[in-house]
C-alpha cells in the first residue's frame, strides 16, 4: 500500500514538473486598439491684384450709331457707324480661373476663397500587462495520503496553493 502512495506520489510530482516546463508565459497581453478621426477645415483667402491676362482673342468689332459731333438737333440720318473693338481675356492661376470678354477690360482685384480639408487618423495602441498570479490561498477538496493513518482518504481544507493550470 505503501508503495502505491509514492507511486502517486512520484507521478502527481513528475505531472507538476511537466506542467510547469511546459505551461506557457505567465503575463497577459492585452491590446486595445482605439481610431480617432479629426477633421478641420480652413478657408483661406487669397487676393490677387492685377493679374496678367494669359490669352487674348480679338472678336469681330460691334458697331454702334452715334450722332455726328457738332450737330444739336439729332436727325435720323446724322449718324455715323464706329466700330467697338470687342475681345474675349482669359485670367489663370493655379488658384484661380477667370473669362471676361468686353470692350477695354481689365480686372483690379480677385478674392479667392478655397477650402483646405484636413483630416488626421490617430490610432492609438494600448497594451495592458498583468501578470498571472500563481500562488493563493483557498479552500480545498481532493483525495490525498493521510500520513496519520498511511491511507488514501478523501479531504476538504483550506490551504496555501500553487496553480499550475488555469482555467
Amino acid at each position: 500500500m505503501r508503495t502505491i502512495a509514492f507511486i502517486l506520489l512520484g507521478a502527481a510530482i513528475a505531472a507538476l514538473l511537466l506542467l510547469k516546463c511546459c505551461s506557457g508565459p505567465s503575463v497577459v497581453v492585452r491590446e486595445v486598439v482605439r481610431a480617432d478621426t479629426v477633421t478641420v477645415v480652413r478657408v483661406d483667402t487669397v487676393i490677387v491684384e492685377k493679374p496678367v491676362p494669359v490669352r487674348v482673342v480679338e472678336q469681330e468689332p460691334v458697331y454702334i450709331q452715334v450722332p455726328v459731333p457738332g450737330d444739336t438737333v439729332f436727325e435720323p440720318g446724322d449718324t455715323v457707324r464706329v466700330p467697338v473693338p470687342i475681345s474675349q481675356y482669359q485670367f489663370r492661376d493655379s488658384l484661380y480661373a477667370l473669362d471676361v470678354s468686353g470692350y477695354a477690360v481689365s480686372v483690379d482685384r480677385i478674392e479667392v476663397y478655397p477650402r483646405t480639408i484636413y483630416r488626421t487618423i490617430n490610432q492609438t495602441t494600448e497594451r495592458i500587462i498583468t501578470d498571472k498570479k500563481r500562488w493563493g490561498l483557498g479552500i480545498q477538496a481532493g483525495y490525498g495520503y493521510n500520513f496519520g493513518s498511511g491511507k488514501l482518504s478523501p479531504y476538504v481544507g483550506v490551504g496555501v496553493q500553487y496553480s499550475v493550470i488555469r482555467f
